[in-house]
């Protein structure tokens, strides 16, 4: 198949990606936590936490609204729920709340362009493109003598560079052949090598291109090439530079690989210009914003800064030129997949050598696009039995060509599965990274026998496996089996979610930090398991203590010291999930390999093995990941005898309901607002205290009640809400001012476990989860007024919210932090405004309630003439 065949079946699986991408709208995202991490190639660099888990490709356009504003910008790196944003404009120092927008489609169409121009365009090396596909041989193979380049590159740095014969293997492949694959698989130096051989192909004369799926794993390479070209002159001469936005702090050790730092060193003139121009456009917006400024003076300032904008310019446009004509100059180039089609400064010239790192997780088309770029050769360094390629749409072409791997379309993985040799192939054999006892499952299940413990790696790991928890063992399985820990589906997404085992997860995470300064990653197949582990940690403060969490998506390329691995499935679902099931060629193989291998010392995993071994049969990959761990790990089947949530804060464990019910007294009774109530089986058992929310509905308390039983608990209720949530959960639950949230694991018995959940973030996010409050509930009124919402507005005393209180001469709008600033008696208007404000409706024919006076005070009635209904502020408030 030629080039422009190949060229118009990417272009049909790119257009059925790009119409699921529009069709889905982008992606509106609320973030929170930010915060300015320094200036960087004339752009603003924040930190964020997003809400959930973002699967684009950096350098993805993202637009963020902050304060009624938009403001565009790129992304340029997620890690778990972190992200790093480059902006236009300064926010200031911090940004507590944005949302984030995304219009990821743009990529692929610039992606289209690139691959239309190639099939077309004189000097594209469509041939090389079609032997990287697999349609055509190799010609014209090199004969580089690789040992002396890397005897040169020793010389020039004064120290050995340390390659084991695999690695050496590897750099002559590359050296001497038009297409190579090096197969790296985890902890076994594929970083190393690409740095050491992109360091002899300059060596030998040769001009490079370093790409990759994400700017992390382009930061990642490019300082290992940096390493490997320390001395060379076109180091030293800012000829090997990193393009795009590189991830803060990632290459401090190396800052000539910054285009604006090298721009910076050539042009100091320019540069001097343009910053004392930026402090004086920065002094001017801080006085502006001022408060005792006239009009005039006002007007003055917008001026001088508009003066100094129209100077910055043609300045900036001078600099950007500069930088430019560095990456067209450099000897090699770093940026990720995405800016080479988009960024003319690489599609418009050519390189000597292409190398694609992370190549399983890159699309075909990518790959075939990049190397029309290349005069000589392509180098694809990867690892096919790790997570390959996503997309969003599941058509035939583009589960053909956006689904499957350039090794797969190669022919390299079946020649590997049927045990042949392939020429252009080198496999890394030796892993430096995990403790023996944890490569041997990866080495035994998904690499046939083939990897080899480095030499000191157990030594190295040891410390890490004296740890706890469990000292002395490296690979630990907790069978969860015994904990009722039931696994649920989110409602909007489907994403499986389980409440036990991210609090077990959590918790052994909370106790490694304890007691020691080992990194610790939690892995879960699921994007909602990751978003409740990631609030879990947000209320713990354990975020900021060397714990992450991800997808598994989302850590590969990554490793930490300990590794837990929640693999959330369990009943009431009647199947496993589709990531879990499949061969030995499926993305639960991947998916496998990719959670065991980035531990370094000890991996935990939490499964429910009768679950499994009910839902999976002996032939399915994962169900043989968790039989290998079962016979060789330490393994514990936990009960609530055990206490498994021992000492974990803002979680109490009761072993029985009765245990609970002083506890749930005590916080029912402290409800300032709402109680949210899902409830499935009878309440006869006396669970939870039904006489105690009569008290609450004395104090004007409001009720939200789903389940089989609500209307039995709603009985004698006012200001109650009842819906059916259709969540079918089997647990009884208990939520209180959105804050505090009661799990009763067996609604049915009195016997049976309890826990309580004291964490404010946590219990957000479950609200949602669990669905235990109607969507277009206004949500609560300490919520509503935090977001700027307030009808009554401010206190003139203090500035606080004001807000409605009742007192034994009638009712007042007060300031809602101290009654004894001034206030004023509640009329119609208030009582009005306070009815919208809390979504109260006519209990008869649900219509908007009004107020009325009357000789005996205020009175609500419906705002429809034929409607009888009434009552007092009193009863509803």
């Amino acid at each position: 198949m030629s080039y422009t065949e190949y060229q118009k079946k990417f272009n049909k699986a790119l257009d059925d990606e790009i119409r699921a991408l529009r069709k889905s709208g982008g992606q509106k995202t609320f973030l929170s936590d930010g915060s300015f991490l320094g200036k960087r190639g004339g752009q603003y660099i924040y930190s964020l936490t997003t809400d959930t888990e973002l699967r684009f490709p950096d350098d993805t356009p993202v637009d963020l609204e902050y304060k009624s504003k938009r403001y565009s910008g790129i992304l340029v790196s997620v890690e778990g729920f972190d992200i790093i944003l480059a902006l236009q404009q300064n926010l200031g120092d911090s940004i507590p709340t944005a949302i984030l927008y995304t219009s990821p489609w743009f990529l692929l169409e610039e992606l289209k362009k690139r691959l239309l121009e190639s099939s077309n365009l004189k000097g594209a090396n469509r041939n090389l493109a079609e032997i990287l596909l697999g349609d055509k041989s190799e010609t014209n193979s090199s004969t580089s003598n690789s040992q002396k380049l890397l005897n040169q590159i020793e010389q020039r740095l004064q120290k050995p560079i340390g390659c084991n014969e695999y690695q050496k293997s590897a750099v002559d492949k590359v050296l001497n052949r038009q297409v190579s694959f090096i197969w790296g698989p985890p902890g076994t130096g594929k970083t190393k090598t690409l740095g050491i051989t992109v360091a002899a192909l300059v060596q030998a004369g040769e001009s490079v291109l370093v790409v990759a799926h994400s700017n992390t794993a382009v930061d990642t390479a490019m300082k290992s090439v940096a390493e490997y070209l320390q001395g060379a002159p076109i180091y030293e001469n800012g000829l090997v530079l990193r393009y795009g936005v590189a991830t803060p702090g990632s290459l401090n050790e190396f800052p000539q690989l910054h285009v604006r730092g090298v721009a910076r060193w050539q042009n100091p003139n320019l540069i001097e210009q343009i910053e004392r121009l930026e402090k004086q456009r920065k002094d001017l917006v801080k006085r502006s914003r001022q408060e005792k400024l006239t009009q005039l003076q006002r007007q003055s300032i917008q001026n001088d800064i508009a003066t100094v904008k129209q100077a910055l310019q043609p300045l900036k446009e001078q600099l950007k030129q500069k930088e430019a004509e560095l990456i067209k100059q450099a000897t090699v180039v770093g940026c990720t997949l995405s800016k080479a089609a988009i960024a003319k400064e690489i599609y418009q010239r050519r390189f000597d050598a292409i190398v694609v790192d992370e190549a399983s997780m890159a699309y075909i088309p990518h790959c075939a696009y990049v190397s029309t770029l290349a005069n000589r050769r392509i180098a694809i360094f990867g690892d096919f039995r790790q997570l390959g390629p996503i997309s969003q749409a599941e058509t035939e072409a583009t589960q053909q060509w956006l689904q499957r791997d350039i090794f797969d379309e190669a022919g390299i993985t079946q020649k590997v599965n049927n045990g042949q040799i392939d020429s252009r192939m080198v496999l890394l054999k030796t892993q430096y990274r995990m403790n023996p006892a944890i490569s041997k499952i990866p080495n035994q299940l998904f690499y046939n026998g083939q990897l080899q413990d480095g030499s000191g790696v157990e030594q190295r790991t040891m410390p890490i496996v004296q740890s706890q928890p469990h000292p002395g063992s490296a690979l630990i399985l907790y069978d969860l089996s015994q904990l009722s820990a039931f696994c649920f589906k989110e409602q909007q997404s489907h994403s499986r979610f389980n409440i036990i085992s991210a609090l077990v997860a959590v918790n052994l995470a909370y106790q490694s930090t304890q007691t020691n300064d080992f990194s610790v990653g939690i892995i879960a197949p699921y994007n909602a398991q990751a978003r409740l582990i990631q609030r879990l940690l947000q209320d713990l403060h354990l975020t900021d203590k060397s714990v992450k969490v991800a997808t598994v998506h989302r850590f590969q390329g990554a490793e930490q010291n300990l590794i837990i691995f929640d693999a959330v499935e369990g009943s009431p679902q009647a199947k496993a999930g589709k990531l879990v099931t499949g061969g030995t060629q499926s993305t639960a193989m991947r998916l496998a390999n990719v959670a065991v291998s980035r531990a370094q010392g000890k991996f935990i995993g939490l499964f429910n093995y009768q679950y499994i071994q009910k839902t999976l049969n002996s032939f399915n990959i994962f169900r043989k990941f968790v039989d290998r761990i079962y016979a060789q790990a330490k393994t514990q089947s936990l009960t609530w005898a055990l206490q498994p949530l021992s000492d974990l804060p803002g979680v109490t464990y009761f072993s029985k309901s009765q245990d609970a019910l002083k506890q749930i007294k005590l916080d029912l009774l402290a409800t300032k607002e709402e109680i949210a109530i899902d409830w499935s089986s009878s309440t006869s058992n006396n669970q939870f205290p039904l006489d105690t929310l009569k008290q609450c509905n004395s104090r004007s308390v409001r009720f939200f009640i789903t389940g089989q039983s609500r209307n039995s608990i709603a009985t004698g209720l006012q200001n109650t809400r009842l819906w059916d949530n259709k969540a079918n959960t089997s647990i009884g639950l208990v939520g209180i001012d959105r804050k505090c949230l009661w799990i009763y694991l067996n609604p049915n018995s009195p016997l049976t476990p309890v826990i309580r959940i004291d964490l404010p973030q946590t219990t957000k996010l479950l609200y949602s989860f669990l669905h235990l409050v109607p969507e277009q509930d206004p949500g609560s009124i300490t919520t509503k007024i935090s977001q700027g919402e307030n009808p009554f507005g401010q206190c003139p005393d203090c500035g606080q919210p004001r807000w409605y209180s009742r007192t034994e001469y009638g009712s007042y709008i007060t300031c809602s932090k101290d009654t004894k600033h001034s206030r004023r008696k509640m009329n119609e208007k208030d009582t009005t405004l306070l009815m919208r404000f809390m979504n109260i409706n006519c209990s008869v024919c649900k219509q908007q309630a009004s107020a009325y006076k009357s000789y005996k005070g205020i009175y609500i009635g419906c705002s429809q003439r034929n409607c009888s209904w009434s009552t007092s502020l009193e009863s509803l408030i």
